[in-house]
């Protein structure tokens, strides 16, 4: 029986002694692509932090990290190892780990950064442990700043068409809040002038105040957001361009229309196009990261608002499910498994998790409809990058380190499990934790993350 299997195997085992990367890559790799979408403040730096550590510890010093995830045994893995990602610089992990021993939490991502895991399992099976003895799976994740991704739904709009609807956006509840200002500088602004540099210059400048603003307050439908960080590579000094009011875009006459459509055009083919090509590139697995701490924060509008931005940027993404055949001989890419995570929920009481779920699976709605619709598997998950509170003296009550080290404690009063729930007038003020000594080991029993992955990993 053994010769005979030994005659069988034989071809095979050449193609692989010779050193066959594409048997390697066929056979011997399992290869999952992970898309970690998340709008500014989501907290996709932490979690890649707490990634990059937990899986430093689960390989390195055998850390029985992420107790439920059972499609990677600790007990038949081999070997694990993180290396760059192509030609994307490496997410700095170890500059974020310092600035938490510091106190700090990690600073906004402003560039693109990424890395590859891999993690070698022996096979166990009988005829598998004699044809392929271990099996690779390949992690890839990559980290970009949150501003990018609202970016994406431009491409697929002329000049006049962003223009009117990013006029729309700013006339509705948050955004005209905040707009006050842009809109009396429009209504003073000479069209009638030619779109020279400088009067450029001052359209566009006054127009990025109006973001800067607004970001800071919470809005998370900006575009374009590109311009608000210094590492997106896009020069909106020479290329700027703001939406106009519909006297002046619908006049394709105008000089003004021309030259902001000239560069909208710039921005969408020497920057969006080549992003979506390079950063949002083949994936078949998508984690869709939610703040909704931000919004209850802010007002019922705020997450009425990222219910709209999230449905938005499910129109943006292709998702299907393709075979074998066609993820590994056609290299067709799509998404199949989609993950919404709500993050920082250790920053609410457990007695009050069920509310937070629901509300995710509610402000989540309008793109799970889409999702529904293009029978796209997703599911709902809560999520800690580090457990930063402790349990209370009640079951309504978190303890915490404040930003000046003091260990408090807090009493939530129940949160909306619903938009529909949550009065109009009200809002919900974020636990403002600090980062505790402890930290290392709060990373390491980071809460979730397990249950997240043995989703993804799942067939």
């Amino acid at each position: 029986m053994r010769n005979l299997l030994d005659s069988v195997l034989k071809p095979v085992r050449r193609a692989s002694d010779a050193g066959s990367a594409q048997f390697a890559e066929w056979f011997m790799q399992s290869r999952h692509r992970f898309t970690i979408t998340g709008l500014s403040r989501s907290g996709k730096s932490m979690l890649f932090t707490s990634l990059m550590t937990i899986l430093k510890y689960r390989s390195e010093q055998q850390y029985q990290c992420l107790p439920l995830l059972r499609y990677l045994p600790m007990d038949l893995v081999e070997n694990m190892w993180v290396e760059p990602l192509g030609d994307l610089p490496e997410f700095p992990v170890e500059e974020h780990m310092a600035a938490l021993e510091k106190g700090e939490w990690p600073p906004a991502t402003e560039s693109v950064a990424g890395f590859q895991l891999t993690v070698r399992l022996r096979q166990t099976h009988g005829v598998k442990k004699y044809l392929l003895p271990f099996t690779d799976i390949v992690f890839e994740f990559i980290d970009y700043p949150g501003e990018w991704l609202t970016d994406l739904p431009m491409l697929d709009k002329t000049f006049t068409q962003w223009s009117d609807s990013a006029w729309a956006q700013q006339m509705n509840e948050p955004q005209n809040q905040f707009a006050k200002d842009w809109h009396a500088a429009v209504s003073e602004f000479d069209f009638e002038q030619p779109p020279t540099p400088d009067a450029i210059n001052l359209l566009v400048t006054q127009y990025r105040e109006y973001l800067l603003a607004a970001k800071a307050q919470g809005i998370s439908m900006l575009q374009p957001g590109s311009f608000l960080i210094p590492g997106s590579g896009f020069d909106w000094q020479e290329y700027g361009f703001t939406p106009l009011p519909s006297r002046i875009s619908s006049d394709l006459s105008s000089p003004w229309t021309q030259r902001f459509s000239h560069h909208f055009e710039v921005f969408q083919k020497r920057w969006l196009a080549d992003l979506k090509q390079s950063t949002f590139r083949e994936t078949d697995k998508q984690i869709i990261l939610v703040d909704l701490f931000e919004g209850l924060n802010h007002s019922k509008s705020h997450l009425y608002q990222l219910r709209e931005t999230l449905s938005n940027l499910a129109q943006t993404f292709v998702y299907g499910d393709p075979g074998w055949v066609q993820r590994h001989l056609l290299r067709q890419q799509k998404i199949a498994k989609v993950a919404f995570v709500a993050t920082k929920s250790d920053l609410i009481p457990a007695a009050q998790k069920d509310n937070l779920l629901a509300l995710l699976k509610d402000v989540t709605r309008g793109a799970t409809a889409q999702m529904n619709k293009d029978e796209i598997q997703f599911e709902h998950f809560l999520v800690s990058a580090i457990q930063a509170t402790d349990a209370g003296s009640n079951e309504q009550a978190l303890r915490y380190v404040n930003s000046e080290g003091r260990y408090m404690e807090a009493t939530f009063e129940p949160l909306p499990d619903s938009l529909k729930a949550m009065p109009a007038d009200e809002h919900y003020p974020a636990l403002p934790a600090g980062v505790p000594k402890d930290h290392l080991a709060r990373i390491l029993n980071g809460n979730g993350l397990d249950r997240l992955f043995q989703y993804l990993l799942e067939d």
